[in-house]
């Protein structure tokens, strides 16, 4: 029996007891693509890649992110700030020796973040140009409910007015798309009908769901038994894990809107509370469930496009969940007031291996979702980079840059290229050609790209 091909909109609904309605989108299932899994079944538009910009701030170790060598496969191996990200190297391409030729002494964290994201320098407080995800927006952005996503793990806020340290992602001069960085808010946003409000109005909402022991999946599991009827096998197991990581992170967040323990509301009793970071720490649950929501967003084509704030530029963020001596300011106090070289800052590889931890969590949350003829990893591209390279001088050379993904095959992974002094903008070029630009420029003054990185791009 041929199976009955779906609409990419399609989505289970329901009213809410405690009020409202209920919209669940699904992820892309066999019944919405052709056969060549490439392009949707109705009208024959072809997948587009998703893109990710994931930022964090206050740079790296140059000496310990450089790979040794260049070279695809077994050629090059993983440096030791990279090694967490060493299931995902057949992902990965690292591209080291760029120069961030827009940073500017006295100003080099807001230079350098507008450098990394927009290619154009500061105009007083302000960014001059749009930031590189919302060039891609203006992309593949048409017919999806959120041209973008802006979430953070951590508000924690660097020193300045500038616009460009409070927020990497700009449509244009004046005008930063700021993160969320409230779990509940993005949840009731993306799957409650909400627009963007306060913390606590989010909060409110899913507690008074938790009070009517209501899930919000409660509401649309009659449109979803009529649905599964029309499926076939392998899309009903689709849906049906969908539908269970959707209430996984529901749960937590209604404990932590009720301020009531997981074991009170979840059959899960080991499923931790998630509210908001409010102590500038970046704890892993909030990573946690910022990837997972973010990658659900993606999977069910909300977005396409998305910023994943890590870590401000400059940020004032505290570690000290990860060790006893890491409870210090980890700008002020341990990148620029810890001895040592480009190699030896113990503290600062210590908080540059824990960003990276939690971007492999994100990469392995893109890995674990079908998608297509792959999973979702396999078609999203992710432009990792900071606001500095090495920031106890704010140096401007070895810029880094990791692409992550593989943009349904524009990528091919498992390479490091170097490039050294070359233009930090030309990665934002290769950016904005592999998502299906035709401009041959980015950027502007010393940012100014005019070709992208040679040999990136399959």
């Amino acid at each position: 029996m041929r199976r009955s091909k779906l609409n990419r909109r399609t989505a289970l609904r329901g009213m809410l007891a405690a009020g409202g309605a209920a919209t669940i989108p699904l992820p892309l299932l066999h019944s919405m693509l052709d056969d060549s899994g490439t392009a949707l079944a109705q009208d024959g538009t072809a997948l587009s890649p998703p893109y990710v910009t994931w930022f964090f701030g206050n740079g790296i170790l140059p000496g310990l992110w450089r790979p040794s060598a260049t070279g695809t496969g077994s050629q090059w191996t993983l440096s030791p700030q990279l090694e967490p990200l060493s299931e995902f190297k057949s992902h990965l391409t690292v591209v080291s020796g760029l120069e961030g030729k827009l940073v500017r002494a006295g100003v080099e964290h807001p230079s350098g973040s507008a450098a990394a994201t927009t290619g154009a320098p500061l105009n007083g407080n302000s960014v001059r140009a749009a930031s590189i995800d919302q060039i891609v927006a203006d992309l593949i952005a048409d017919g999806v409910p959120y041209r973008s996503l802006e979430v953070g793990v951590t508000p924690a806020t660097p020193n300045g007015p500038q616009h460009s340290l409070h927020s990497v992602s700009h449509r244009g001069p004046n005008a930063r798309n700021d993160a969320e960085y409230d779990p509940a808010a993005v949840f009731a946003r993306l799957f409650m009908g909400a627009t963007p409000s306060t913390d606590d109005a989010a909060r409110s909402e899913l507690a008074r769901l938790a009070r009517a022991r209501q899930s919000v999946l409660d509401s649309v599991l009659q449109d979803g038994a009529k649905l599964q009827q029309r499926l076939g096998a392998a899309d009903r197991q689709r849906i049906e894990a969908h539908l269970e990581s959707i209430r996984a992170i529901e749960q937590r967040l209604q404990g932590a809107a009720t301020g009531t323990s997981s074991q009170q509301l979840c059959s899960a009793p080991s499923a931790p509370n998630v509210g908001p970071d409010q102590r500038s720490e970046a704890p892993p649950a909030v990573n946690t469930a910022m990837a997972e929501l973010s990658t659900l967003a993606l999977s069910c084509d909300l977005t396409r496009v998305v910023t994943f704030m890590f870590s401000l530029p400059a940020a004032h963020v505290y570690y000290r969940h990860l060790a006893d001596d890491m409870n210090d300011d980890f700008h002020d106090t341990i990148c620029h007031g810890d001895a040592g070289d480009e190699s030896s800052q113990p503290r600062v590889d210590t908080g540059v291996r824990y960003a990276m931890r939690c971007l492999a969590e994100f990469l392995g949350k893109l890995r674990d979702l079908p998608h297509g003829n792959g999973n979702l990893l396999d078609s999203t591209l992710v432009y990792v980079t900071s606001d500095t390279a090495w920031g106890k001088t704010h140096t401007a050379q070895d810029w880094p840059v990791l692409f992550a993904g593989k943009a349904a095959g524009r990528l091919r992974g498992d390479e490091h290229h170097n490039f050294e002094g070359e233009n930090l903008s030309r990665a934002l070029l290769t950016v904005a050609q592999l998502m299906g630009s035709t401009q041959m420029e980015l950027g502007e003054d010393d940012g100014l790209a005019t070709s992208p990185l040679a040999g990136i791009a399959t």
